[in-house]
């Protein structure tokens, strides 16, 4: 088990640099997520870390041994791909031996760290079947004893889950979990699904245009966003154009808000990013200076949506626990709405 760090780390095609000195620390036995939107850089930054591509500048320590120039195969990295890339035509056995093999290990003790592997992953009882005998979550699992079995000091994912339907998911999630806590490998998983990254990781790295906008614990990218696209990305956002007034923001006429620190002087047009999760709906303040009415109810399961159209046509969603007092608003109720000051995020915005 080792530490990882990437120092400045830069790739650019031709002009563009689509990860832009980069530096980031994953402690010993750290499960850290590279989160965020196609194209912000996150599996270009995995892929170098891996040795599948070159750097244009900086570097990649392992252990504290800088790996940069180093072959993949001389990195001691396990990847877990998107795609199984399973041999179709080799046993589950054959498939997690095959790089213990390529490593020279032989006879029992290759026996005994294939079976290990398998065990990891509650599937030695499938050893001597093949992949297309296996479930989807199934021959995931195979993918990943593949990548421990070596005894990597780094793990790196990429999107490993983004094939796997709704359920399968959240059992990898669960074992992925359960898996790393075992065994305290240092891993960094790459992935464009904000849930599977405020589940699996001890931190967030949030990426956009090749650059961090946030680093820290899941709680805090949640309930402290840097800024205003990390807003928006984290959570349900609503997405609105405002304008400053009197230190509050203007979402349309006369309808204000007060937000938690402004953003431009007065007149200044903001953006502004309200969370569905956020929004406060209160029958019984029907006739707050925020109001309007419920226009849909959608019942989600574990929550229910409510688009609400303000006096003034404006419409906002609004996303509350099924479960809760106000889960069962039916449609043309008027309701007052509010959002607590920390969660009004502005951002300055560029006026049409």
């Amino acid at each position: 088990m080792s530490s990882l760090a990437i120092r400045d780390l830069t790739k650019r095609y031709d002009d563009t640099a689509v990860v832009n000195t980069v530096s980031l620390d994953v402690a010993e036995g750290e499960f850290v997520s590279l989160l965020g939107p196609s194209g912000c850089g996150k599996t270009t930054i995995l892929r170098m870390i891996a040795g599948l591509l070159e750097p244009s500048s900086g570097s990649i320590l392992i252990g504290g041994e800088d790996v940069t120039r180093r072959p993949a195969n001389r990195r001691n990295i396990g990847l877990v791909f998107q795609s199984y890339a399973l041999f179709p035509h080799l046993t589950v056995f054959e498939n997690v031996a095959f790089g213990l093999r390529r490593q020279g290990v032989r006879g029992g003790d290759l026996d005994t760290r294939v079976k290990e592997a398998l065990a990891r992953v509650r599937l030695d009882a499938h050893a001597d079947r093949f992949p297309r005998q296996l479930s989807g979550g199934q021959q995931q699992r195979v993918a990943l004893a593949r990548s421990i079995a070596p005894r990597p000091s780094i793990l790196l994912f990429d999107e490993p889950l983004s094939n796997l339907d709704a359920q399968l998911r959240e059992e990898m999630q669960i074992e992925l979990k359960r898996l790393q806590a075992e065994l305290e490998l240092t891993s960094l998983f790459v992935t464009h699904d904000q849930h599977e990254a405020m589940s699996l990781s001890d931190r967030i790295c949030l990426l956009a245009g090749g650059d961090i906008q946030q680093l820290g614990t899941p709680e805090e990218v949640y309930f402290n966003p840097a800024n205003a696209f990390v807003a928006g990305f984290i959570g349900s956002p609503n997405k609105l154009d405002g304008t400053m007034r009197g230190g509050q923001v203007e979402i349309a006429a006369n309808v204000l808000l007060s937000p938690g620190t402004a953003e431009g002087a007065e007149g200044a047009p903001v953006s502004v990013t309200l969370r569905q999760e956020d929004i406060v709906l209160d029958p019984d303040a029907a006739d707050a200076p925020l109001s309007g009415r419920v226009s849909l109810r959608i019942f989600e399961g574990a929550s229910v949506q409510y688009l609400v159209t303000l006096d003034t046509g404006l419409e906002l969603l609004a996303r509350v626990r099924s479960q809760g007092p106000k889960a069962n608003l039916p449609e043309g109720t008027r309701v007052g709405v509010s959002v607590a000051p920390e969660h009004v995020y502005l951002a300055p915005r560029v006026a049409a």
